[in-house]
């Protein structure tokens, strides 16, 4: 009965973890779509909330883990930035997803997010004919979180 409840506990904790990660990406690609920016009152609580579970269920390593996401994270887009391609949001959207994911997982919904705001640039150019329009990056981070959560990679 103990082991029970012990694994229903921690399927509710995975749950709620998956569920304030959808909220924070759902938030945040609003946002981008309607302000122009990724606001730092969603991401950074969001790093800090992904952090805190990353930690009560794998300690010591789980931060590490957390540590190092980030900084891969921000040492690849950080050139993107500096050039204009990505918003410090963007940046910080990416890094408060990665405190929600092993890094295994995290790797793979970082390359879908790109892949899918490639998608969606070569849609834009497409069918806009040489008008000049931007990819608001949260979009293709939260359809790659989405995805992700509903196990389709």
């Amino acid at each position: 009965m103990m082991l029970l409840q012990m694994t229903m506990m921690t399927a509710d904790r995975g749950l709620l973890r998956d569920a304030v990660l959808a909220c924070m990406a759902a938030v945040c690609a609003l946002t981008d779509l309607w302000c122009g920016k990724v606001f730092n009152a969603v991401t950074v609580p969001g790093l800090a909330l992904g952090t805190i579970c990353c930690i009560s269920s794998a300690g010591a390593e789980g931060f590490l883990g957390v540590l190092c996401s980030t900084a891969f994270t921000v040492t690849v887009l950080y050139p993107f930035f500096r050039a204009g391609g990505l918003g410090a949001g963007d940046i910080k959207l990416l890094a408060a997803v990665s405190a929600f994911m092993a890094p295994e997982a995290y790797l793979r919904c970082f390359c879908g997010a790109f892949v899918i705001g490639l998608a969606a640039g070569l849609l834009l150019l497409l069918f806009t004919r040489g008008k000049r329009h931007k990819v608001h990056f949260a979009v293709p981070v939260a359809a790659s979180v989405l995805l992700h959560l509903a196990r389709l990679y």
